[in-house]
């Protein structure tokens, strides 16, 4: 039996009219690109309805990432934050006693991203369907939060308003007791105000928020326009990933 494509199944199912499939044709003539892709960057459909649309055709099973509460940490383990993002894939399971791997893809008709994979873990590799934005929202949850958690290892060192700096804590691994805070000798207050005293500024967790959420923002961005870049036929996703690994 023959696959019925993408396009005419979204059409045959009144998902699209036929003449939102033809512009989306009509675009990925001219710029290249995957028409499912294309179809939600035009918002003539969503992208569970394409993921849903996408597991029929080719008949996989689609993994809803949101509704996933936890990646086992030796599981994450098996495919790195620079290869998840890279490859747009997310781990979620070991089967065969460790030695099949289960991810969450885009793109499972990939042969490229699935040696890649085989070649990074050394293990078998099944596919599950899941959507572009999902699964950069399944990165961002799993892998760069934990991430941020685990970047305040290092003491951090803050300043009080009378210019005295404090020293945080280092984390306590183990068993020992961790030391009192120590306070150095405050500076003399500099005369820029009538008290000789600086205004307070915002408090470093906000700030450390703040930009956290700036990075954050710039990553997407970026992300966003390789995607374009990649669909305009600017250059190929092997390419870009090819670069990165001679960086």
């Amino acid at each position: 039996m023959a696959t019925i494509r993408l396009g005419d199944l979204l059409v045959k199912a009144k998902v699209i009219s036929e003449a939102q499939l033809q512009a989306a044709l009509l675009e990925q003539k001219r710029y290249g690109g995957h028409l499912g892709k294309i179809l939600v960057r035009l918002n003539a459909l969503s992208e569970e309805m394409l993921v849903k649309a996408l597991s029929k055709q080719m008949n996989l099973p689609s993994v809803d990432l949101a509704a996933l509460p936890t990646i086992p940490g030796h599981v994450r383990a098996k495919v790195p934050l620079d290869v998840a993002r890279e490859l747009d894939v997310v781990p979620l399971q070991l089967r065969d006693e460790g030695k099949t791997l289960v991810v969450a893809m885009a793109e499972p008709q990939n042969l490229k991203t699935l040696d890649t994979l085989r070649s990074v873990t050394g293990l078998r590799v099944v596919a599950q369907l899941a959507g572009y934005q999902a699964i950069a929202r399944a990165i961002e949850r799993f892998y760069e939060a934990d991430a941020r958690v685990a970047e305040p290892d290092t003491p951090l060192r803050m300043q009080g308003n009378l210019g005295s700096t404090y020293h945080t804590l280092q984390p306590v691994g183990g068993g020992a007791p961790a030391p009192a805070p120590q306070v150095s000798a405050p500076r003399p207050p500099p005369g820029n105000g009538p008290s000789g005293q600086p205004a307070a500024g915002a408090a470093p967790s906000q700030s450390l928020r703040a930009v956290e959420e700036a990075q954050r923002k710039e990553v997407a961005a970026l992300k966003a326009m390789v995607e374009i870049l990649i669909e305009k036929g600017v250059f190929t996703r092997e390419e870009y990933l090819a670069e990165l690994n001679r960086r």
